[in-house]
């Protein structure tokens, strides 16, 4: 069992000479961007509605419509949501996980119960539903029912109820009137006594004759003396609402056959979530309203005052008030999804690319959508708001024009690729108004664009699959088709700063090759010296390791790093690709102990990014995410989904905004990381320090961005004593003490400085307004920002 505290912050806004940013968050903390959309559980707590996602939890405080999320960041244990529950008496909240994982809350204390998870139990693990009897709380699981004593915190029983001990799903209990209890499985109706001592045995569970033994039954509840159970139809066809009164079952005939959802009660209201729309009956099985506010609602409940709360597939959670007839919708800022296939960032400025491509590059028709993100809000672009993202599916790759971060293009991996500016789809390009070229033998409709890029002249580089004419370049509003003869499928490009085209190849049967760069040489309308190189794990053409490049990434000093099945290789010198020199990719040796050893040489690397000390973060397929400092040699960080709030060990895409975020595209969402480095400039620029002001019971990092690269930087009091000096960028991968275990008095890097507010003795600054001043290496640059510091 484990134990966490989390703390819910408010953020206070100053006024005065110091510059506010409400929206920071600290140097090496975490920010969930997560979905809040699929709502799939929701309960009351009396001043608090709890409902939960696949990824998260949050409530509504009904006193002032607040709303707080409760994340990995804040202590939960997983992720994988399966459902919730709140226990009133025990004021505790109890959070169940997919994997069988179970977080219990109460008393401000966030207590993990790992029991099912560890046990070895063969098949379904999942908890399905949660009932509270007094301090009990009944899991209805893949496998039967488990107790969790909630005084205790700890598993009291379980139970076996199939015929003959076996495991049958329990996908929901309740409880009538005469302490009978019921259990709606995939088998049948299950009846016990409640305060029946032997419940552990078997055999004092019986399957219910009365009603199809055969049916599955999805979810039920006990309102008015009456329980109601659905009765799955085992096809979209609709379902069977049943009650049980009197000792014998009969059809709800107040209700439609069509597709439930979910059934919930307290004393005034039964709620029915349909497949489309929410009915609420009185305690005289009347028809009392149709809730609005959810068009694909999953879960509904009434609330102690007389509210009903829906949650819905694609909107989050809505009340209503059935004696206003108030709608009210509780927004959460989020993608609409978790999907993260690709991630692009330009300044601060991120676009998620949610679409896939399956391991056979075969499209996979995810919904077309982009999800924008401006560091502050987001923006989630799809049919419903931008009409042409009806015409294309499976988003896989976005280029953001460098010349102006509102124009973006988007490759789909079927139906060419998409203009978008200011958030609005204004162009479609495919094989009847551009260059890109069908797939072959397809029709012309199936254009498989991989990749887009954009170079350092501002031109838009496409790459489609299985054609000739594979690689096109946009100038303007001219397109260029580029004949290379290889019909095999392709995936990502990066453009390097020589202006050489690098493309991820299908590995197999029909190519023994990893990589394609090719180049124009800077001609782009003269074919006659345009020349491609393929690229493999032979000596003299590519040298790289393993067969499939995943990943590929450019760094500051202009060094191709890829990423592949097994591990890192480096192209030092790309430049002499097509030179006749030896332009070999090399593996970093490592020192482990008494060995040496390969950089990650076992782990499939999927993603690389470089931030703006030229570090590299580095996500794998199953060992999380890893920074490297600049020669790849020194281990900075390992993030794993056990350590950290990291949301999987699987890293799907990884891509680092101006101010320092580094965005984690996993298999269960994104999240982001506040990293110390960013990008100096050529000037100081929009010059703030962050957190300001720094509060007393702060003891984090304190930083100073927007400077030149490789400032000089001094910090004094307001009477002139020094407390620190350094210049950003001297010590690459350094940091805050709490952090990396480093001196964070020298932790300083690229355009932004680090300090963890003490002085040089060591000892935290005390209660004072602290001046910056910053230059360059001439004194050229100069700049003075402010401090406040509350001891």
């Amino acid at each position: 069992m484990k134990l966490y505290h989390y703390i819910f912050t408010s953020i206070l806004i100053f006024s005065g000479f110091i510059r506010v940013y409400s929206q920071q968050v600290p140097i090496g903390q975490w920010r969930d961007e997560l979905p809040y959309t699929l709502v799939n559980s929701v309960t009351d707590a009396g001043t608090r509605i709890y409902a939960s996602t696949p990824y998260a939890v949050f409530y509504v405080d009904k006193t002032d419509n607040s709303v707080v999320r409760i994340t990995k960041i804040s202590g939960l244990s997983d992720i994988g949501i399966s459902c919730i529950n709140y226990n009133k008496a025990y004021k505790t909240l109890v959070i169940a996980y997919t994997n069988a994982n179970i977080d219990i809350i109460k008393n401000n204390e966030i207590i993990n119960i790992s029991d099912i998870k560890r046990k070895p139990i063969l098949g379904n693990k999942t908890i399905n539903n949660i009932f509270f009897i007094g301090k009990d709380a009944y899991l209805s699981c893949g496998f039967g029912i488990v107790v969790l004593d909630l005084n205790k915190e700890e598993i009291r029983d379980t139970y076996y109820i199939g015929k003959d001990g076996s495991q049958v799903n329990v996908l929901a209990m309740t409880k009538d009137q005469h302490d009978t209890l019921f259990a709606a499985t995939e088998q049948g109706i299950y009846k016990a006594l409640a305060n029946d001592p032997n419940l552990s045995n078997f055999s004092s569970w019986r399957k219910d004759a009365r009603i199809d033994t055969t049916a599955t039954y999805s979810t039920i509840t006990w309102f008015a003396g009456t329980v109601f159970v659905n009765k799955k139809k085992g096809s979209n066809a609709g379902d069977t609402i049943c009650s049980y009164s009197g000792g014998s079952w009969s059809r709800f005939g107040q209700a439609p056959y069509s597709p439930v959802m979910h059934i919930e009660s307290n004393d005034q209201y039964m709620l029915v979530a349909y497949d489309g729309f929410t009915k609420a009956f009185n305690t005289s099985f009347e028809l009392v309203t149709n809730v609005p506010g959810a068009e694909y609602p999953q879960y509904a409940i009434p609330d102690q005052d007389g509210l009903m709360w829906v949650g819905d597939t694609y909107s989050g959670l809505a009340s209503f008030n059935p004696s206003t007839h108030v709608v009210n919708h509780i927004s959460l800022n989020g993608p609409s999804t978790a999907l993260a296939f690709s991630m692009t960032c330009s300044g601060n400025e991120l676009y998620i690319a949610p679409g896939g491509i399956a391991s056979n590059y075969s499209p996979i028709f995810y919904k077309p959508q982009v999800y924008h993100y401006n560091n502050s809000d987001w923006k989630n672009l799809e049919g419903y708001n931008s009409p042409l993202f009806n015409q294309t599916y499976a988003i896989v790759s976005i280029a953001i024009d460098p010349n102006d971060k509102k124009h973006v293009f988007a490759a789909s991996f079927g139906k060419g690729v998409l203009e978008i500016y200011n958030d609005s789809a204004i162009r479609r390009f495919t094989s009847g108004n551009s260059t890109l070229s069908n797939y072959a033998g397809s029709d012309t409709a199936d254009v498989r664009v991989g990749g887009v890029a954009f170079d350092g002249s501002g031109n838009l580089w496409a790459v489609s699959s299985h054609t000739n004419n594979c690689l096109s370049l946009k100038r303007g509003n001219n397109w260029t088709a580029y004949n290379i003869p290889i019909e095999i499928d392709m995936g990502k490009l990066i453009v390097d700063k020589h202006g050489q085209v690098w493309v991820q190849l299908r590995y197999g049967t029909m190519n023994s090759n990893s990589l394609m760069v090719f180049t124009n040489n800077g001609t782009p309308d003269n074919p006659a010296d345009d020349n491609f190189k393929l690229l493999n794990s032979s000596v003299g053409s590519g040298n790289i390791p393993g067969t499939t490049v995943l990943t590929m990434a450019e760094d500051k000093k202009g060094e191709i790093w890829v990423g592949t099945e097994k591990g890192i290789a480096v192209f030092y010198t790309p430049e002499d690709i097509f030179s006749g020199q030896n332009f070999d990719a090399q593996r970093i040796l490592i020192t482990q102990g008494s060995y040496v050893q390969y950089l990650l040489e076992n782990e499939t690397v999927t993603s690389i990014a470089v931030d703006g000390a030229n570090q590299k973060w580095v996500g794998t397929d199953r060992g999380g995410v890893y920074l490297f400092s600049e020669d790849g040699t020194k281990e900075i960080f390992h993030f794993t989904a056990e350590n950290s709030p990291l949301l999987s060990n699987r890293i799907t895409c990884i891509a680092l905004n101006s101010d320092g975020y580094v965005f984690f595209g996993t298999d269960n969402g994104v999240i982001s990381f506040r990293g110390s480095a960013t990008t100096g400039g050529e000037s100081n620029q929009d010059v703030y320090a962050f957190p300001n002001p720094v509060k007393e019971d702060y003891d984090g990092c304190i930083a100073v961005r927007g400077l030149v690269d490789n400032a000089q930087v001094k910090i004094t009091d307001v009477n002139g004593v020094l407390v620190y000096s350094g210049h950003a960028g001297s010590l690459n991968g350094s940091n805050c003490a709490s952090l990396s275990g480093t001196n964070a008095q020298t932790g300083v890097f690229g355009g932004q400085v680090v300090w963890d507010g003490r002085n040089f003795d060591g000892k935290k600054a005390h209660t004072g307004v602290y001046l910056v001043f910053a230059s360059d290496d001439t004194g050229a640059e100069k700049v003075v920002t402010k401090i406040l510091i509350i001891d």
